[in-house]
Parts: structure tokens; C-alpha cells; sequence
């Protein structure tokens, strides 16, 4: 018997607060704005302010490119001019290539943005989740399937790519595609060959793991969770 499921948890998304207070050295005719940025599905060491796969520009209201810091570069104490509004634009690093990374499995990419601003002997405090701008889609055998079945392809195709994955990997892709479909094909220890009907999965939402999980070559479930990544 087929089965297929579909579960939908509320995805997170940006969360960012901002705050003014005085400094501490008064009298500096400076302001500085203190950043605890992060990315919101990658666990994180508790002495560290700012996520070392993280980069940081800081924009002027023009559109113009304040200071720029790399990823695993960005201080925790950034001087900013008193009474000027900037964009954070925290993010990573790999906006143009995540679809071709890791041998065309892709990766995660993040995204955002948040308005600071400080007055003289101010300091301004912004705390950053950065969410996920794409999702992954993870592949799962049950225990003994490649002892059965110890030849097989698995193949997903979103948009115009079209990527395989093994057991335990996953890939990633933009949801503008507008959803991913699958299809399995496994041989036996008897050398017969079984192809699983390719299936279509449309309500992909950014930050999520969608786990393909197979018993037998005709039966598959699907899952969705958050996307965890390692730090």
C-alpha cells in the first residue's frame, strides 16, 4: 500500500531587536552599535556574538556600503556615526552560488535586515536570528533496504535542476521553483529492477527539511521539520 504524508510545522522566522542606551564612556561624541547576530537553525558556542558563518555590511540610508566584514570577521562592537539610521544586512556568503555548492547538492543560504540607529554616547543593541532562504530535501532508508535493494537512484528535480541523493544526504533548492518531485529506482539482490512512480511535493515553505523515507521501493512518506544545520 502507498502512503504518502505531508506535515507542516510553523516555520521560524526573523526574529530582530533592536535597543538604544547610553554608553559606557560618556563624552565620546561616538555611537556604537553592539550586534548579537546568529543563524536560527545552527546551534551556537555561548562565548560567541556573532555566527563565524555569518557576514555583516552596514548600509547608510542611500544605499551606500558604510563598512563591510566578512564571515567569521564581524566584531561584536561596531563604531556607527551618532544620529545616523543604517541597514544591517547580515547574511552568507554563498547569495550566488548555494545551488552549485557541495557537488550540486547545494547548501543552506541566509538572509536579513534590520534598521539601527544611535545618538552620541549611545549604544545600540541588535539581536539578529537570521532565517534560511532556501529549504532541504533529505533522503531516508529503513533499516535493511540497501541490504534488499543494494543498487538504487534517487533523483529530485525542482525548477531546471535535477540532482541525485543518497541515503542520508540532502539537497537544497529555492522555493520560487515552486516545490520539488522524486523518484526512486532500486535493484535487488535478484537483480530485478523496481521504479517508483515519481511523486510531487508543491507547499514548500524556506527553513525546512522535507525527509523522504522509504520502507519498500512502492512505499514513501514524507516529512517536514526545520532544517537543522551544524554550526
Amino acid at each position: 500500500m502507498k502512503k504518502f504524508l505531508l506535515l507542516f510545522p510553523v516555520v521560524l522566522s526573523l526574529l530582530c531587536a533592536c535597543s538604544q542606551h547610553e554608553d559606557d564612556t560618556m563624552g565620546s561624541g561616538h555611537a556604537t552599535l553592539a550586534l548579537d547576530v546568529v543563524r536560527d537553525n545552527v546551534p551556537q558556542l555561548a562565548s560567541r556574538a556573532v555566527d563565524a558563518g555569518l557576514a555583516v555590511k552596514m548600509l547608510k540610508a542611500d544605499g551606500t556600503v558604510y563598512k563591510t566584514f566578512t564571515a567569521g570577521n564581524v566584531p561584536s562592537k561596531i563604531e556607527l556615526e551618532p544620529g545616523v539610521t543604517y541597514t544591517v544586512v547580515a547574511y552568507s556568503e554563498n547569495q550566488d552560488d548555494w545551488a552549485t555548492a557541495n557537488n550540486g547538492l547545494g547548501e543552506a543560504c541566509y538572509y536579513a535586515t534590520a534598521e539601527v540607529c544611535a545618538g552620541e554616547d549611545e549604544t545600540a543593541y541588535c539581536t539578529m536570528q537570521v532565517p534560511m532562504t532556501n529549504y532541504a530535501v533529505g533522503l531516508t532508508f529503513h533499516e535493511l533496504f540497501t541490504t534488499l535493494f543494494p543498487s538504487y537512484t534517487f533523483t529530485l528535480t525542482s525548477g531546471n535542476r535535477t540532482v541525485q541523493v543518497n541515503d542520508g544526504e540532502k539537497a537544497y533548492f529555492s522555493t520560487e521553483d515552486g516545490g520539488f518531485s522524486y523518484t526512486l529506482q532500486a535493484t535487488n539482490t535478484d537483480n530485478e529492477t523496481f521504479r517508483h512512480e515519481t511523486r510531487q511535493v508543491s507547499n514548500v515553505e524556506v527553513g525546512m527539511l522535507y525527509n523522504v523515507t522509504y520502507k519498500f521501493v512502492d512505499e514513501s512518506t514524507v516529512s517536514a521539520t526545520q532544517n537543522m544545520e551544524n554550526p
